[in-house]
Formats: C-alpha cells, sequence, structure tokens
C-alpha cells in the first residue's frame, strides 16, 4: 500500500534506536518495516526518531495572563522544541477550578493550539467537592502544598481526604511540594539578605521534602491514587519516591529541563533563573539526571513558566520558559550526559502518555498516531532568545550550545516542523 507519509531513520525502540521505516495512513501508524511506499517521504538518515514528544507541566497562561503567553504561542514554542502533546496547568488568573472555566479555555486552545492541548483541573481551598464535575474533561488534577504564580497554598490536613475524592475520579493527581511554613520562616531568617542565590535558601530543600513526606503519608491510606511529584529538585526527594514506591504507592516524580541543566551556582550570573523550587547544589542536579538515567525519574517536563523580561527583571518573579528548548536540553542528556535514548523515549513520550490517560500516543507502534519527534544529534545551535516562539522573548539557555535540536516533528501524519523550519 502507499502511506500518506514514510519516515525513515533511527526509530527507537524500548531496546534501543533501529534503522526502519515508518508508514503513515489517515494520521495512524500503519507499518513498520522497509521498502515502504508513501505519497511523501521524510529522509532522515542518521537522526534519531522518537515518539511525541509530551510535555505534562506547562503553563501556557491563557486566559488571563496572554501578555506571556497564550496557546497560539506557547504551541508553537512547543513545536520548535519537537513536542506533540502539552498538558496545561491550572493556576490562571480565573484558575481552572469549575467546568465554567475549564469550558473557557478549551474552548480557546481549540481555536488557538497548533499542537494538542490537555488540562489539569485544579484543587483549590473550599471548592474540593467541585473537582469530581471536573473529572470527564479533565487529563488529571494539580494540587498546590506552597503559594506560587496564581495559586495559594493547600492545608496538609486536607490531603487524605482530597487524595480520596481524586481517587474516586481515576484520574492522576500532580502535586507542587513546598511546605509553606517552611518557607516563611526561612524568608524571616533571611529578610534583607540581596546575594543573588539568596531565594535558594529562602525555599531550602527541608520545604520541599517536608511536603513530600506528607504526600507519602497521605498516601498511605489511599493506595489506588496514581500521583507525581512536580518538579523534583533534590536527590533526597527521589529516594523518598522510590522508598514509596516498594511500599506499593503509585508514587512518580518528574524532572524539569532546568534543575536537570543548572545547579543554584547558575544564579550568580542570572537571576533570571529564580523558580519554585528553587535551584539546588551541584550534587542534587547530578542526582538527577543520574535519576533519568536510571529510570527513578518518569517525567522529563518543561514546567514551561513564561512571564515577560521586564516582570523578571523589576518584580524578580519565580519561573522560566522551556518549551523552545526542549530538544536542545534532550540532546545535551543523551551525548554529554549519557542519558540512553530509549530512556529519553520512556520519560519524554511513552511514560507521560500514560500517566496523563493518552493510550494513542507515547511510543512508535502499530496503531498509535502518527506523532514523530526527529532529534538531529549532528545539528549543533545556540540558545538565542531572538529565536523563540515564546511569547516571552526569552530563553534561561542564552548564549548555550547544544549539541543538537529537532528537525522533523509530526502529529498525527501532520508534519508541523520540516528541515528545522516550523510550517504551521
Amino acid at each position: 500500500m502507499e502511506h500518506d507519509l514514510v519516515l525513515d531513520g533511527r526509530v527507537v525502540t524500548p531496546e534501543g534506536p533501529e534503522d526502519a521505516e515508518v508508514g503513515v495512513t489517515d494520521g495512524v501508524i500503519r507499518e513498520i518495516g522497509h521498502g515502504l511506499r508513501g505519497a511523501r517521504r521524510i529522509r532522515a538518515d542518521g537522526c534519531l526518531v522518537f515518539p511525541g514528544f509530551v510535555d505534562a507541566h506547562v503553563h501556557l497562561r491563557e486566559p488571563g495572563w496572554e501578555r506571556k503567553e497564550g496557546f497560539r504561542t506557547g504551541t508553537m514554542a512547543a513545536i520548535h522544541g519537537g513536542v506533540t502533546t502539552v498538558a496545561d496547568m491550572p493556576n490562571n488568573p480565573t484558575p481552572t477550578t469549575t467546568p465554567e472555566a475549564l469550558e473557557e479555555k478549551s474552548r480557546l486552545a481549540a481555536a488557538r493550539a497548533l499542537v494538542e492541548v490537555k488540562f489539569y483541573g485544579g484543587i483549590a481551598r473550599g471548592s474540593t467537592e467541585s473537582l469530581v464535575k471536573l473529572s470527564p474533561d479533565v487529563a488529571g488534577y494539580k494540587l498546590y502544598m506552597s503559594e506560587t504564580t496564581g495559586a495559594r497554598s493547600f492545608p496538609a490536613e486536607e490531603l487524605p481526604r482530597v487524595f480520596r475524592l481524586v481517587a474516586g475520579t481515576g484520574k492522576p493527581l500532580s502535586i507542587h511540594c513546598e511546605d509553606q511554613d517552611v518557607i516563611d520562616g526561612a524568608a524571616e531568617k533571611l529578610s534583607g539578605v540581596s546575594r543573588p542565590d539568596a531565594y535558594c535558601d529562602m525555599r531550602p530543600p527541608s520545604s520541599e521534602t517536608e511536603a513530600v513526606a506528607r504526600v507519602v503519608r497521605a498516601l498511605e491510606g489511599e493506595k489506588g491514587l496514581s500521583a507525581n511529584v512536580c518538579h523534583a529538585s533534590l536527590g533526597e526527594t527521589l529516594s523518598l519516591v522510590e522508598g514509596a514506591r516498594r511500599e506499593g504507592l503509585r508514587l512518580r516524580c518528574e524532572a524539569t529541563l532546568h534543575h536537570a541543566y543548572f545547579s543554584r551556582r547558575a544564579m550568580l550570573d542570572n537571576p533570571l533563573l529564580r523558580t519554585n523550587p528553587p535551584l539546588r547544589a551541584e550534587e542534587d542536579r547530578e542526582a538527577l539526571v543520574q535519576g533519568l538515567r536510571l529510570g527513578r525519574v518518569s517525567f522529563l517536563v518543561t514546567d514551561h513558566a513564561p512571564h515577560l523580561l521586564e516582570e523578571k527583571e523589576e518584580f524578580g518573579l519565580a519561573g522560566v520558559p522551556g518549551l523552545d528548548d526542549y530538544s536542545h536540553v534532550v540532546s545535551w542528556l543523551m551525548l554529554s550526559q549519557r542519558v540512553d535514548p530509549a530512556i529519553v523515549a520512556r520519560v519524554a513520550s511513552f511514560n507521560p502518555a500514560k500517566y496523563l490517560g493518552l493510550t494513542d500516543r507515547g511510543e512508535v507502534a502499530l496503531g498509535k498516531r502518527g506523532d514523530f519527534t526527529v532529534i538531529d544529534l549532528h545539528a549543533p545551535e545556540v540558545a538565542r532568545g531572538d529565536d523563540v516562539r515564546s511569547r516571552c522573548g526569552w530563553s534561561p539557555y542564552e548564549g548555550r550550545e547544544f549539541p543538537g535540536r529537532a528537525r522533523w516533528v509530526v502529529l498525527g501524519g501532520e508534519v508541523l516542523m520540516d528541515d528545522f523550519e516550523s510550517v504551521r
């Protein structure tokens, strides 16, 4: 048969890369082999063909903060970085905690997004009962244990009740694990301190580990809940999660691009790297990368949190963009940090797709949707703010050279990036 599209390259399988051709017809992978015929052929010689990357943690800011980002510009950045599916967090000015707020967000995304956008439902004080109404239309839920952009802290004593409610929906729960009491105490002690990396001590490691420990205790009474520790920043967090899993709890953790790439020393030269949780010591950065190598980290995410440059400089807002640089950092992980391509396919595609209930994607296999991210590891590029598609217009990796980047991006058989050039 003649396929709509044939993709020819080094296809990344669970066993590792293999030379193969993949035939896509009507948006679905119909054939994998050699000698396939297609109306359109992509010859990705020497490139790695991954299942389309799924970023399970982004903040696209719309509605309410369109001056920073929107569904159009955020998904343009996703294409640039090789991401074909994103899951958007609920902490907008009007949080996504009601069916009405979710309907409005879904409507805007349907009209403007260029890749597929899934949504988390928010869990806020006093509105926990409404989360059940959201369950048919969300991929999962998000809970914040500390204050951050657009979100208030959720009381830890209410975790068991909320865990029970979310478990009843059958949807997963992602948790921002920082303890607000610890943060408040540290901030008081450091009042007036102005060194560039002081923010890292204002949200100290104990704020994360104490929050994770509380989550583990709450999960012991609700073992059916699938949960995820967002943006793990510490080696100790990985150990706590691994210990919970040994006890039969369904707990995972994710690592962000920036926590894997930067340590707190980078704050001395670039205060724009302020984020929640903050950058940590070099040994923690190394532990995260080792956790990726060994499968202790389940998801590789951006926590794409764009603020305008002038907002970062004037107000020190926490959060960095990342979607434009996803494939940059992936190439660095493979070539500089010795993370196996099969592991990348798992943490960037298969695991997040499964976690979000997206059974039609996440692997290059017969019957799966024709989503692909093709990485050229022999196409070095320096990250430049002038090149980003995100509306915020800057990159935390400014001036850093990466060994490779996305060359082709395909969503449901439709080519969105063609030989390094975005066509959407």
